[in-house]
């Protein structure tokens, strides 16, 4: 929202709504005006003019209410000795613009509650009154729904999201995964809770601190989407909705489910698929009817339970291949999984954080290695009898070619002993480790 600064002594009076008939007059310190952009997109999101008085001693405003441009004016030759004369100042702006009161504050980097202050202003007779901060009589939600939003570097596609996601969620949780622009910056002004990660952790670690926030605010569903712009958050409600249908602890949003469809490329369509099979082998859903069509879409609602225990998850992890892990923590548990269809973008740019192929090993390195553990006579059992089976039949071909000719062939023979000898290794490892596992269970 960029304002343009001109000279100016204007005082026309402006159009407004019943809300906008009251304006916001912030007096600004010498160290508070990073925050003025914050203020001035609420305000706005409010219906709400704004005049701020600024630390030099200038007067600063916006005009503008609703749907309307906003403009910034920088008054010139107006000088505020005091704060005395600074709320004089700002009561003077407002009733030039035919404004019915004035909400005026006075530490900018305490948060509105617009609600309350314009409330204040209603129920009062006077033409003033003192910004109330946010939270201050409110109580706490019981069971809010909480939109997370993982972000890293996405400074031109949040703002927009998270001003989206609030029209569906009580609460809008940004974490900011080590960004070097000015993502939580954006964030903030769009009205989100912004969590900042030091250092860049990780697509996994910034899901760890999302599910954390939800379970600290006993969230009744936490649903996740991405800040690049690929989901649309008016799909919120769409998995709101099927959760609250069917009951089930995550829902996932999928390009596959249902006659929604997404303009998937085929490169990355053929991947998916490949990591469904193995993700859903690995989960032993094989049936179709407990088959998920969407193992990878970030685009998920969780329920209280799946919260709660994600949050305590430390073994989830920290990279892309934590939307993988989170589904074998589900299955560990018994957790009911259902699927609703969205339409994913791919048109836009810069939307990939890694490169596909190192994205892609990554994911199926994961997968491999959940099955080992979860499933070992899946993953070691299986490939060691097969390849005893064919040691055995390399051994038959030896013994035949050895009688057809005379002649002892040492390469098939070998071949046939390395064959056995790992199909041997693989299914002695495959029954330890499910011994293993089963002693665990019980």
């Amino acid at each position: 929202m960029d304002g343009r600064y001109v000279e100016s002594n204007h005082s026309d009076s402006i159009a407004v709504s019943t809300r906008g008939a009251y304006a916001l007059g912030v007096v600004m310190g010498e160290s508070e005006e990073r925050h003025l952009l914050r203020i001035l997109a609420r305000a706005v999101q409010h219906g709400c003019p704004l005049f701020a008085v600024r630390g030099d001693g200038s007067i600063l405003h916006a005009i503008g209410s609703g749907d309307e441009p906003v403009e910034v004016r920088l008054h010139a030759g107006s000088l505020v000795a005091d704060a005395e004369t600074a709320r004089e100042t700002l009561v003077e702006l407002a009733r030039s613009y035919g404004l019915r009161g004035l909400v005026v504050q006075t530490d900018p980097a305490t948060k509105i509650d617009f609600d309350a202050s314009f409330d204040a202003l209603e129920v009062g007779s006077d033409f003033t009154v003192e910004a109330q901060a946010q939270g201050a009589e409110a109580e706490p939600l019981e069971a809010p729904v909480v939109v997370g939003i993982p972000a890293y570097n996405e400074e031109h596609a949040v703002g927009s999201i998270v001003a989206e996601a609030r029209e569906y969620a009580d609460i809008v949780v940004v974490v900011d995964d080590g960004s070097v622009d000015e993502t939580a910056e954006r964030a903030a002004e769009a009205g989100a809770v912004v969590v900042e990660h030091s250092e860049n952790r990780g697509y996994g670690a910034a899901l760890r601190t999302l599910f954390e926030e939800g379970k600290r605010r006993n969230a009744s569903s936490l649903v996740v989407l991405d800040a690049d712009g690929q989901h649309s958050a008016s799909d919120v409600q769409r998995l709101l909705r099927r959760q609250e249908e069917c009951g089930a602890d995550i829902v996932i949003g999928s390009r596959f489910t249902g006659t929604v469809t997404s303009d998937i490329p085929l490169y990355r369509r053929f991947g998916i698929w490949v990591i469904n099979v193995l993700t859903n082998v690995g989960l032993g859903t094989l049936r179709k009817e407990n088959r998920i069509g969407d193992t990878q879409s970030g685009f998920r609602a969780y329920g209280p339970r799946a919260i709660e225990s994600l949050a305590d998850d430390e073994t989830l992890g920290s990279n892309m291949r934590a939307s993988t892990d989170i589904l074998f923590h589900a299955r560990e548990r018994g957790y009911h999984i259902d699927e609703v269809g969205i339409e994913v973008r791919y048109d836009l740019e810069d939307t990939y954080t890694e490169n596909p192929i190192l994205h892609g090993y990554s994911v199926v390195n994961g997968i491999l290695r959940l099955i080992e553990r979860d499933r070992p006579l899946t993953a070691l059992g299986v490939p060691g009898f097969v390849s005893a089976l064919a040691g055995l039949s390399f051994g038959y071909w030896t013994m035949f070619e050895y009688g057809q000719t005379g002649e002892f062939p040492l390469g098939i023979a070998g071949l046939s002993l390395l064959l056995l000898l790992v199909g041997f290794v693989a299914s002695v490892v495959a029954i330890v480790h499910q011994s293993l596992r089963d002693v665990e269970t019980d």
